[in-house]
């Protein structure tokens, strides 16, 4: 299966998490760090997951699944560990037209989520499509302690120039903005990682 790469603004988009336990809890902090509205049916729920509810970051349905549940979300991620309910989800998810991800493996939803590494705005998702996912883990490991010597600031500084440059035009600004990019990769290169660290 070949997936279409993208990086999607779910900020305030209504996110379904079906199951209490730590694989829910990922995706729950990873959809609640990118602005979603998340809602979270399970009978369980870990620790943390309590402590987002009982800090009003997210809704919670003490229940099951139910048929249907899916319908008026944007995302929904299957994530209970029963095979056969996180099968329904996705199939229903997919009548009615809404992006599904399944725990059980790439190959179940119609969408997957990147191993990434994140400085500033500089976001790198990393994956195998599924065929190995312990290989998009350590390749995410490397490049994230590879990124370590990349400062927030100096992604920033390079979008205020990309900026001035849309605005004014003035080559000389795109001049800037490409020393300032080649010095990044150049320290990125240069920065040694120990394998065996990873």
């Amino acid at each position: 299966m070949q997936f279409y790469p993208i990086h999607i603004n779910i900020k305030d988009k209504a996110c379904l998490v079906v199951g209490g336990g730590k694989v829910a809890q990922r995706k729950v902090n990873k959809l609640l760090s990118a602005g979603a509205a998340v809602t979270v049916i399970s009978k369980e729920l870990t620790p943390a997951l309590q402590e987002l509810l009982g800090d009003n970051r997210m809704k919670h349905i003490n229940r099951c699944y139910n048929n249907n549940d899916v319908v008026g979300f944007f995302l929904v991620f299957a994530a209970t560990n029963n095979k056969t309910i996180n099968q329904q989800i996705i199939s229903e998810a997919q009548k009615n037209g809404v992006l599904a991800n399944s725990v059980d493996g790439a190959d179940k939803g119609n969408f997957i989520i990147p191993a990434s590494c994140q400085v500033g705005h500089l976001n790198v998702g990393i994956t195998t499509e599924g065929t190995s996912p312990a290989l998009s883990a350590r390749l995410r490991k490397y490049l994230m302690a590879k990124l370590t010597a990349v400062s927030p600031e100096a992604i920033e500084q390079i979008g205020a120039k990309r900026k001035q440059y849309l605005e004014t035009g003035n080559l000389a600004c795109q001049d800037e903005m490409n020393a300032l990019i080649d010095e990044l990769i150049s320290q990125i290169e240069n920065y040694n990682v120990n394998l065996n660290s990873i």
